[in-house]
């Protein structure tokens, strides 16, 4: 990634109408700091909601779409974008979603928005909890947050912490 803030995201492909209008759209509006860069992952559901989202409330930021090899499960929304501010990363040849995933954290601070909490037997292959794991141990997770019932979360380090930023009086984040 190049100069600038830099936040990144990690969502479940699957979504109801709930977490798009209620989890997604409160995290993002009340968590998530304007910043310079936005960076999401190109895949179904999740990622397409918050790059839409943040390509439309925050149109002056540049908006990064990492694109894995294997695009089986990716959605173009950023091709019904008109406009500025969209650049497309297409992963080289023979690299996996792990290697897409790592290219996330490499922004400043990330949240997560998987499906279930991290112990849930359904999660053995989650990418998004992958990328936060990756995140954690990089110390750039801000917070996950799930996406279906029962809604578990935390807030693992403030986004404005993680972007040097001062706290000031008017701060909408939670304690």
């Amino acid at each position: 990634m190049t100069a600038g803030r830099t936040v990144s995201f990690t969502a479940a492909r699957t979504l109801s109408m709930a977490a798009k209008e209620g989890i997604l759209t409160s995290v993002l509006t009340l968590h998530v700091p304007q910043v310079e860069r936005y960076v999401t992952g190109a895949c179904t559901g999740g990622d397409a909601f918050i790059g839409r989202w943040l390509y439309h409330r925050h149109p002056g930021a540049e908006h990064v779409v990492v694109v894995p090899w294997n695009r089986s499960r990716v959605d173009v929304w950023w091709f019904d974008i008109e406009g500025p501010g969209v650049r497309v990363v297409i992963m080289p040849p023979g690299t996996t979603y792990a290697d897409r995933n790592a290219r996330l954290v490499e922004a400043d601070a990330v949240f997560a928005f998987p499906a279930y909490p991290e112990d849930d037997p359904r999660l053995l292959r989650s990418g998004s909890w992958q990328t936060a794991r990756m995140a954690r141990k990089a110390g750039k997770l801000s917070m996950w947050q799930c996406v279906t019932p029962p809604y578990q979360g935390l807030v693992e380090r403030r986004a404005a912490e993680l972007l040097g930023e001062e706290r000031t009086a008017d701060d909408p984040e939670c304690e």
